[in-house]
């Protein structure tokens, strides 16, 4: 009887490679994903004193093999009676433009108003999902 020896460090080097690969095209694609939503989110949101678009933020972490993209507003008004938070106010409810927001062109198709967030994050879903799949498929 003969002896068989496997050596298998090359292929499970390769493998952590195809990983690093993998990893690092989905964090990048999800980055642009999530700097695109918050482009087309920030020039919808309602324009009072313009500081509700001004404080878009898009960030993407690699947690446990899993990618996540994030997009917030803060804008917060301070008065007597405590704290208002004008960014889920003005995403959540229904509400009257302003002049400002009222004249504004919005972007890609989207109008100024309500739901500033979650419209093109809806709307852009395939457009997103066909950029992941052609990264990923370009990277393996």
């Amino acid at each position: 009887m003969s002896d068989f020896e496997f050596d298998a460090t090359d292929f499970f080097e390769k493998l952590d490679k195809a990983d690093r690969n993998v990893t690092g095209i989905g964090k990048a694609i999800i980055e642009d994903s999530v700097m695109d939503l918050a482009k087309i989110a920030s020039n919808i949101a309602p324009i009072e004193y313009g500081a509700l678009g001004g404080s878009a933020k898009s960030k993407t972490t690699v947690k446990r093999g899993a990618i996540e993209g994030e997009v917030t507003f803060s804008a917060v008004n301070k008065d007597g009676n405590g704290r208002f938070n004008y960014a889920y106010w003005t995403h959540e409810m229904d509400y009257n433009l302003g002049p400002a927001s009222s004249k504004a062109t919005g972007m890609a198709g989207y109008s100024v108003g309500n739901k500033y967030l979650e419209r093109p994050l809806k709307g852009e879903a395939k457009k997103y999902a066909n950029w992941w799949a052609k990264a990923l498929a370009k990277g393996l």
